[in-house]
């Protein structure tokens, strides 16, 4: 029986009851198997199922169920079955047509990974030119920014949580991560066209400059001495000097290589510049790069849902940033990130997978359930349901089922796709 359920015959089913139903997705013409009945018209339907019972949430409940004696003073003639027949058809139909846009969705999100998966050989290619040959890493950078600007420039974007790089990838992936944060910022900011050609640039070859720092260093997962660390933050200056000789360094790409690590109230470096001193593309960089470090970080430390990153974020380090961005970059995500596992109003645990642009508090959820094979999960558009997120849901609190259903990721990364 499920938990905080009470088995309840189909006879005393009325609106407004939360309960679930013991058969498979695929064996009843409702969209979830938990759910609230709506109206008399559904309590009908569920009663013409192959069930004699439901499984009765008093809690999530908004009515109680009929009287037991209802089950033997029912008229069979004010059930017109005719009625009843057309109600579930009418269901069945609307679920078809669900399962045929979740199939669309998901095929939407293969097309955005191969952009993906392109993006991340573009950054391959561009960390193994610069230094040997500028002047071709400057081809692959313009090819870069061109395509991400492309799928940027859709009037409805949505955010796209990805398929996880391996861990010898990280750099292009948290690079790839900076870009396409950066570059919806943004957007949201009201950049032109060649602002955020200068922004994208400078947030593709922000770190850049970690090729010249030794590898044991870049990758240790440990927490970095501090002479290793001094070591690091070289790649601040490696990074400006590997980009003088590419036709795609401005002034202002310049600025950002530069400054990526600088925070507004002084404690970044490598010159420790504050406020207004700090270029505004720049502190959107070192905004993104510090977000999406605590989502991929690097030594040691602990990776956050991007539900907890944004808080960290918002509330321990508002100082760093620029308050105006800052509150910008909150809005522009949505209180739930992709890659959140969130518990919904409903009950159910699902995961966030992309937020729309233009409905941050509608995003579309990926749900846990473990009688539909887990490559066919229900995904919920919250713009087309009732359903609201009560909470987010940390990773070590999930029971293993549900982590390997879900496969929430322990390093996020994100893409962009204009067709939301």
């Amino acid at each position: 029986m499920a938990a905080g359920s009470i088995k309840l015959s189909t006879e005393r089913l009325q609106a407004g009851l939360y309960i679930k139903l013991p058969l498979k997705w695929r064996d009843h013409p409702f969209m979830l198997n938990r759910f609230q009945i709506e109206s008399d018209a559904q309590a009908k339907v569920i009663r013409s199922l192959p069930i004699s019972f439901v499984y009765y949430y008093p809690d999530k409940s908004i009515s109680t169920p009929l009287p037991a004696l209802a089950e033997k003073t029912e008229n069979p003639d004010e059930v017109d079955p005719n009625a009843v027949h057309r109600e579930k058809e009418a269901m069945e139909q609307e679920k078809q047509k669900r399962i045929e846009e979740q199939r669309r969705f998901r095929a939407r999100i293969q097309k955005v990974q191969q952009h993906y998966q392109r993006s991340m050989a573009q950054l391959r290619a561009i960390n193994m030119k610069v230094s040997q040959r500028p002047q071709a890493a400057n081809e692959d950078v313009r090819m870069l920014v061109d395509s991400l600007m492309v799928v940027g420039g859709e009037a409805n974007v949505t955010l796209h949580l990805m398929d996880d790089p391996s861990l010898a990838e990280d750099m292009y992936a948290h690079s790839l991560n900076v870009a396409v944060l950066a570059l919806m910022l943004a957007r949201s900011h009201g950049y032109d066209n060649d602002k955020i050609r200068a922004l994208l640039t400078g947030a593709v070859l922000h770190d850049i400059g970690t090729k010249k720092v030794p590898s044991a260093i870049i990758r240790k997962k440990e927490r970095l001495t501090e002479p290793e660390m001094n070591y690091y933050r070289l790649h601040v200056a490696y990074g400006s000097e590997l980009i003088t000789e590419m036709d795609e360094c401005t002034p202002s790409v310049e600025k950002i290589l530069a400054q990526h690590h600088e925070y507004a109230d002084g404690s970044g470096f490598p010159d420790g510049l504050q406020g207004d001193n700090i270029d505004e593309m720049a502190q959107i960089v070192s905004m993104m790069n510090f977000y999406d470090r605590l989502c991929r970080p690097q030594f040691g430390a602990p990776a956050r849902m991007p539900f907890a990153a944004l808080s960290h974020l918002f509330k321990d380090n508002k100082e760093k940033f620029n308050p105006r961005l800052l509150a910008l970059f909150v809005k522009m995500m949505g209180v739930y990130p992709p890659g959140t596992v969130v518990r919904l109003s409903s009950g159910e645990t699902g995961m966030i997978i992309s937020v729309n642009s233009s409905a941050l508090l509608k995003p579309n959820v990926m749900l846990y359930d473990p009688e539909i094979p887990a490559d066919q999960a229900t995904i919920i558009d919250m713009r087309e349901s009732d359903l609201e997120i009560d909470t987010a849901v940390p990773i070590s609190k999930l029971p293993q089922e549900i982590k390997d259903y879900l496969k929430p990721r322990t390093r996020i990364s994100y893409f962009m796709d204009g067709d939301g």
